[in-house]
């Protein structure tokens, strides 16, 4: 039974991913989502519901339009086959669960903001903030409903900085802190080395550390560095890449986001508690 629903539950991912494809092609040109159907863009027949299956049309199609064979962008396939994987692989470690939606619609959305950034170089606010948004509210659920992450409590907990807070208040005051101070160290890089990153960045990394919370931000902040200068050495060195070569910033922080939002709860136990 459990096996059915990872499995379903990845195909709905896939899914999903279809969805966020046209959000990445129609976000940055402020084009509507529902409008036209989706098409071949190159002689605009619309496609059918056969064609719009997630990953297994693209490779029943080999990746070419039916019709006058221009080429689908292999992104649309990576895209729907990692919604799929990244999908299955939340369910089988959270199950049905409010960690399980929140962290799929975290998913979903950085998703996103990571593929307009690598092929536009560009963080939409229209992206973002809604983003942001859904943080809030999921944090506000996790207060009425009293299911605070350890994540977000147990290093205040540990320390016993807060006897006199409930574990959601902590929570909460950690989410607090971990926004306020991912947005003041981007925000310090921004003003003290203008050019280094983009100014989409600094909500980004707000978003990253309302996510993370205290100090979980410290771990996603130094890890999206970690990531960057690690990526820009392999394409110096590869002679990819120039040193004047602009290098997308915001799948680092995607990344090192995701990682320490899905697995900081068990490195946290582990730091404190050996």
């Amino acid at each position: 039974m459990f096996t059915a629903f990872v499995i379903v539950y990845g195909l709905i991912g896939a899914a999903i991913g279809s969805f966020l494809n046209v959000v990445s092609d129609r976000a940055p040109r402020r084009a509507s989502l529902l409008r036209p159907r989706s098409h071949c863009p190159g002689c605009e027949r619309a496609l059918t519901p056969m064609e719009m299956v997630p990953v297994f049309s693209y490779l029943a199609l080999r990746g070419r339009c039916r019709t006058c064979g221009a080429a689908i962008p292999v992104r649309v396939f990576l895209v729907e086959l990692a919604a799929g994987a990244l999908f299955a692989g939340l369910a089988w470690y959270h199950g049905p669960s409010l960690e399980l939606l929140a962290d799929s619609l975290y998913t979903a959305s950085l998703l996103v903001i990571m593929v307009i950034d690598l092929e536009h170089q560009l963080i939409l606010n229209r992206v973002i903030y809604p983003v942001i948004g859904i943080a809030l509210l999921v944090a506000a659920l996790r207060v009425a409903l009293a299911m605070p992450r350890f994540l977000h409590y147990g290093y205040w907990i540990a320390a016993g900085w807060a006897p006199r807070l409930t574990l959601e208040q902590v929570g909460a005051l950690s989410q607090g802190i971990g926004a306020v101070l991912a947005l003041a160290i981007f925000a310090l890089i921004y003003l003290v080395a203008p050019g280094s990153m983009g100014a989409g960045d600094l909500p980004l990394a707000a978003l990253a550390g309302l996510l993370c919370g205290f100090p979980g931000t410290l771990a996603a902040v130094c890890g999206s560095f970690v990531l960057g200068g690690v990526t820009g050495a392999i394409l110096l060195i590869s002679r990819r890449a120039s040193r004047k070569t602009a290098l997308p910033f915001a799948p680092f922080i995607v990344l090192a986001t995701w990682v320490v939002n899905l697995w900081g709860d068990g490195w946290l136990l582990r730091y404190l508690f050996g």
